[in-house]
């Protein structure tokens, strides 16, 4: 339980850029274990953060059946309605109903939702285990290459504090509040200062380190939406 403790006490540092918490997981005798408890728990903190702040959107959100009913009462009163030949208005206004039904379906995707909320205390510690493992053992990889001095576990300690500006997103806890994109911009710094201590590497190769992985791992994708677009193209040429 201690060790949990001062490995938490470790995230404002780490968020903070200091060097010295980097060092001292570097320097731990597991970072590695230390690394995995850590990403569990912010994923679940911010998971349960989620929890609250959508549960009180979904109670405060008006009801989205009576908004469409109420948009589509008003769209129907609107002068272009009126400007549509009387012979072709039904079926003009039966299509925009259909396009307008499912613009709403798809709009019900993103309305607040407790138990989509609940299911992420799962699914937030094992995507952030992921990117995690996938980012870090590409750039130990390209850090030893770079002449870097970590091993292994150290390398996963030191990058697994990177997750530390993630606990930004406990903001979710207040509903409407979100956080946005410098929690990805923070968490590629703190990817650096982790791998820089870590490989006792310069900036330049520091940097280099931090972001070769990233590089790989957008060529992968493009590689696969190529192979994607592909496949459903044969497919529908096929018919």
């Amino acid at each position: 339980m201690q060790t949990v403790l001062d490995t938490l006490r470790l995230c404002p540092r780490a968020l903070l850029l200091e060097g010295g918490a980097y060092e001292e997981m570097r320097a731990s005798a597991n970072p590695f274990v230390r690394g995995l408890i850590l990403i569990v728990l912010v994923g679940v903190l911010i998971s349960l953060a989620g929890i609250v702040g959508e549960t009180l959107e979904w109670a405060t959100t008006p009801s989205f059946e009576e908004m469409q009913k109420i948009v589509w009462q008003g769209m129907q009163r609107m002068p272009w309605v009126r400007q549509i030949p009387l012979e072709n208005r039904r079926e003009v206004m039966e299509i925009v109903r259909q396009r307008y039904d499912f613009g709403w379906r798809i709009a019900r995707l993103f309305a607040p939702n407790p138990l989509r909320a609940a299911l992420r205390v799962i699914a937030t510690p094992i995507i952030f285990l992921m990117g995690w493992f996938v980012y870090g053992l590409l750039a130990h990889l390209f850090a030893k290459l770079l002449g870097g001095q970590a091993s292994f576990g150290q390398t996963f300690g030191c990058t697994a504090l990177a997750v530390s500006p993630q606990l930004l997103n406990l903001a979710n806890l207040f509903p409407y509040l979100e956080v946005g994109g410098v929690v990805g911009l923070w968490t590629l710094i703190c990817n650096f200062v982790a791998l820089k201590t870590a490989h006792r590497l310069d900036t330049g190769r520091a940097f280099w380190a931090t972001v070769l992985p990233l590089v790989v791992l957008a060529l992968i994708a493009a590689v696969l939406a190529a192979i994607g677009v592909a496949i459903v193209g044969a497919l529908i040429g096929g018919r």
